[in-house]
C-alpha cells in the first residue's frame, strides 16, 4: 500500500535524506521490552530490510534501538525520527548506533532545531511524524497508554496499514498490541505479513517468524560461553548481553533459552542470571 500523500513538518537531517526509494515501515514499541519483543523487532527488522524496505524507528531504548540494529544486520536502510535536534543524540548511550545509521545509509531525522533537548512534549510530535514518514506501522510490544500507541492512532488517521505483533496474556506489555488486534489491526507473524500489507507478494519467510539458524535452541549448550558473561548476584538484560558479545538479540535470547531449559541460568526481574552452583 502507497502512503496517503500528507504534510510533514520541514525536517532537519543528518546522513542520507531523503532515503533512497522503497517502501518505508515504522516499528515501534515499549522502551523497556521483554526479551521477546526486542528478538522479535530485531529479527523482523533484519528480514524486512533484506526485503528491501525502509525501517523507521526513533532512536528510544527497547524496540526501537532493536528495530534499528536489525535493519542495520539485514544490510538494509533505517531512518530514526528524533524528539531533539538532530545533534543532539538521546539516550547519549546510543551514540554509536546513531552513528552506524548514518554510515549505512541511512539518516537521522528531526522537526526540531539543532541543539534541541529531549523535552516531554516533543515526543508525541516525533510519534505523529514517524507516522506520516511510513507507509505502515508495526507495534511491537506497548502496555496502555504507550507512545508507540499515538504513533499507531496517528497512522490510523492518515490512512496507513497499522499492524501489531501478539503477545503473551500475562504481560501487561501485551494489552496495548492486542488492543489494536481486536480493533482490526493486522496480526504479525513474520515479515511476509508485513509485505503483504504494503502489496508484495513474494514470500519472505515460512510461519512462523524464524529466529536465526544459530539462535541454538537445541540443548547441550550447557557449556555456552555466554555464561561466563553473566553474574550470580546481579542480573543483565538479553539487549546487554548481545552488545557485549556482539551478537544479535534474536540469537542471545535463544541461546539463553537453551541455558534456563538445562538449568545453567535462570531469570531475575527483566534480566538472566547465572545459575548458583549446587552447595553455594
Amino acid at each position: 500500500m502507497t502512503a496517503t500523500a500528507t504534510a510533514l513538518p520541514a525536517l532537519r537531517a543528518r546522513g542520507r535524506w531523503p532515503p533512497p526509494p522503497g517502501p518505508r515501515v515504522a516499528i515501534v514499541g515499549s522502551r523497556k521490552p521483554s526479551p521477546y519483543g526486542e528478538a522479535v523487532a530485531e529479527q523482523l527488522a533484519t528480514e524486512l530490510a533484506f526485503a528491501g524496505v525502509i525501517v523507521i524507528s526513533g532512536l528510544a531504548l527497547g524496540i526501537d534501538a532493536a528495530a534499528h540494529r536489525g535493519a542495520l544486520a539485514g544490510g538494509g536502510v533505517t531512518v530514526a525520527v528524533m524528539g531533539t535536534g538532530v545533534d543532539v543524540v538521546y539516550p547519549a548511550s546510543h551514540a554509536s548506533l546513531a552513528d552506524d545509521i548514518v554510515a549505512g545509509g541511512g539518516a537521522l531525522v528531526s522537526q526540531f532545531p539543532d541543539g534541541a533537548l529531549p523535552r516531554r512534549h516533543n515526543f508525541p510530535a516525533r510519534n505523529l511524524t514517524m507516522a506520516a514518514l511510513a507507509d505502515a506501522v508495526v507495534v511491537v510490544e506497548a502496555a496502555q497508554g504507550s507512545g508507540a500507541l499515538i504513533t499507531a492512532e496517528a497512522a490510523v488517521e492518515l490512512g496507513r496499514d497499522v499492524l501489531a505483533v501478539p503477545g503473551s496474556i500475562f504481560s501487561p506489555l501485551s494489552v496495548g498490541t492486542h488492543a489494536l488486534i481486536r480493533d482490526g489491526a493486522g496480526l504479525v507473524q513474520n515479515a511476509r505479513d508485513v509485505l503483504a500489507a504494503l502489496g508484495f507478494s513474494q514470500e519472505v519467510l515460512d510461519d512462523p517468524l524464524k529466529p536465526p539458524q544459530s539462535a541454538g535452541f537445541e540443548l547441550g549448550k550447557a557449556r555456552d560461553g555466554l555464561v561466563l558473561h553473566l553474574s550470580e548476584t546481579m542480573a543483565v538484560s538479553a539487549s546487554e548481553l548481545a552488545r557485549k558479545v556482539d551478537l544479535p538479540v534474536a540469537e542471545v535470547v535463544g541461546r539463553l533459552t537453551s541455558l534456563e531449559l538445562e538449568g545453567a541460568v535462570r531469570r531475575h526481574g527483566s534480566g538472566y542470571l547465572r545459575a548458583l552452583r549446587r552447595g553455594k
